[in-house]
Order: C-alpha cells, then structure tokens, then sequence
C-alpha cells in the first residue's frame, strides 16, 4: 500500500473514531428530565408528546425519560419539589401557595393566562353582563375555584356576596339543577360546557374575564435549585415547550395525533376540543403582544391578591418569588 493511501486510510479512521466520539459525547451530553402534567391525559397536554416524536427535545440535548400523567396541580408542584420530576404543570394559584410555605418551586412558563371560568346561563334567559349578575341564584360544588373566584367577580364590580345566591349540590348534580330551572346560572370552567351540550342545552358563556377577573390557570414549573444550577437546561426546555405550542396553534392535528398515540381508544373529538380551548386561552388582554409563555404582570397581581383576599393565602413575598420570564424567548 502507497504511503499515500496509507495515510488516507488513516485519516479517515481517524474521522470515524472522532465522530463517533462526538456522537457518544453528544448521548452522554444529553440531560434527562421528566414532566408531570396536572391530571389524567387531556388534549392540552399533548405538545410536550409531539414535540417528543418529532424530536426537538432530542435536538436540544434533552431526554425525556417520561411525561407523567398527574393527580392534581397540589400532588404534582410536591413531585418537583421533591425532585421526582423535573418540569410540571401547576396552577399558578398552587405555586403561590406553596411558595408562601416554603415549597422551592416557581413558574418559569406562563401557560394558559387566560381563566376559563365561566357563568353559565339558559339561552332564552342570558346572563350576558355584570349587571345581569345582581338578585341571580347560582349553582356550583362547594369549595370549587369557580364558586371562589366568582366572589372576586362580585367585588369587581361593587357587589356584596349578598346580592346573589348560591346553591352548592354535589358533582352528579350540577347539570341537572341547571337544566331543571332551579337556578339562574351555573359556575362552571368552559370544560364543562361539553357535558351541557350533550344533553342537548342551549346556554350562553359569560367568562369571568369579560367580568373583570382574570387569573392565570396553568403554568410550567420547576425547582428554583435548578434554575439556580443549571438555568440553560430550563431555557432549553422551555424554547422547545415554546417551539411546540406555536407549532400547535398551527398545526392542531399534529397534537391531536400525539395524542391518540398515547391513548388510541380516546375520543379525537374530545382531545380536539380540549386543545382549542386552551389555544384560544394562551394569552389574556395583558400579554396579548408578548411572545408565548410569557407571564404578565397584572395577570400575576391580580392571581396572587384572588389567593389572598379569598382564599387565606398569606405571604409578603414579591411577584418575582413565583414566577419568573428569564427563560421565555422572546
């Protein structure tokens, strides 16, 4: 062999080795991490699963060992807290919450920043307007987030708990007090709405930000060790969650495909709805010229005085203790 085939040879073995070092190295580079949703699968949840099939996670040297999913926003900031899970979906109430303990979380994406809780009413009769609200009886489950965030509604717009009425039944039968005429409205979030609508209901949807209470309903969270130890893993992650929410707004029947990847025998339809919905609640009136993910202000104020006017949240830590937009690419 000539000394110049040899060294040909040579090199290119040398190549070889060098990219599969690369190769190795790359693998090894890669950071494991797992996401807790907040319930049982939902068609909101599935971005972070096509974003897991198309392989952005990988492209951004990121594993995900499991997309878990939860039992509650309350069981899952306790699983990232305790470092079983990396990233979570929390509600925001929830992270204030626990912070205001001692619980070393915080919100690094603002998710779903539009609330969609709603007041419910028969379409022949229509509560349509804050002065529609005034001498009304209403339906919801005792202790729900509709029944207490309904009385920050009233108290925007100077009513007293007085001026209505409130009638708490249990889950079984919430629909059908409604429907029977018992009451005027019912408090329910707008994924209620599907239940009414398949008995056959005609209503209308007053959300309670056309009321004038906004709050923010879900958030990606994590452990302020990690954003402390290893901020670019959080900012690569929450670049792809923002990659496949933007790729979700446009291309919905790729979530939905994810989706019954992971559940074949659920309903599309349902999984559709679902993601509509929340797609349609990204953002609020206050971060609606602001990249996805990105937490507003007044949103976040007006979050953390609900928990504290009426749901006995107490704490003096600033806004900044529980959510943060350092990691959202703008």
């Amino acid at each position: 062999m000539s000394s110049t085939k040899k060294s040909s040879k040579i090199a290119a073995l040398v190549c070889a080795a060098a990219g599969l070092m690369l190769t190795a190295a790359t693998a090894q580079a890669a950071d494991q991490v797992s996401l807790r949703l907040n319930t049982i699968l939902n068609g909101w949840h599935c971005p972070w699963h096509m974003a897991r099939d198309k392989g952005w996670f990988k492209e951004a040297g990121i594993e995900i060992k499991e997309i878990g999913e939860g039992r509650g926003s309350a069981d899952t900031a306790q699983l990232v807290a305790a470092g079983t899970d990396t990233f979570g979906l929390v509600d925001p109430a929830v992270v204030i919450a626990g912070v205001a303990r001692g619980l070393p979380v915080k919100t690094v994406y603002s998710l779903i920043n539009k609330s969609l809780l709603a007041v419910v009413s028969p379409a022949d009769k229509p509560i349509k307007t804050a002065a529609d609200l005034k001498g009304k009886q209403y339906v919801t489950l005792a202790g729900s987030g509709a029944l207490q965030m309904f009385q920050a509604v009233l108290a925007a717009n100077k009513m007293k708990p007085e001026d209505v009425k409130i009638l708490t039944v249990d889950p079984a039968a919430q629909y059908a007090t409604l429907m029977s005429g018992q009451v005027d409205g019912i408090l329910i979030g707008l994924d209620g709405v599907p239940d009414l609508e398949a008995r056959g209901f005609k209503y209308f949807a007053v959300t309670y930000p056309e009321l004038g209470v906004n709050t923010i309903v879900s958030s990606v969270a994590t452990t302020t060790d990690l954003i402390n130890k290893n901020p670019d893993l959080v900012k690569r992650f929450i670049a792809v969650t923002q990659r496949a929410w933007d790729h979700a707004i446009k291309n919905p029947d790729d979530v939905v495909k994810a989706c019954l990847a992971v559940k074949p025998t659920s309903s599309e339809a349902a999984f559709r709805k679902q993601l509509a919905d929340v797609i349609s609640a990204l953002r609020s009136d206050n971060n609606k010229d602001k990249p996805l993910g990105f937490g507003a202000e007044k949103d976040w104020q007006m979050t953390l005085d609900v928990q504290k006017e009426y749901r006995g949240i107490k704490t003096d830590k600033p806004l900044t203790a529980f959510y943060t937009n350092e990691f959202v690419p703008q």
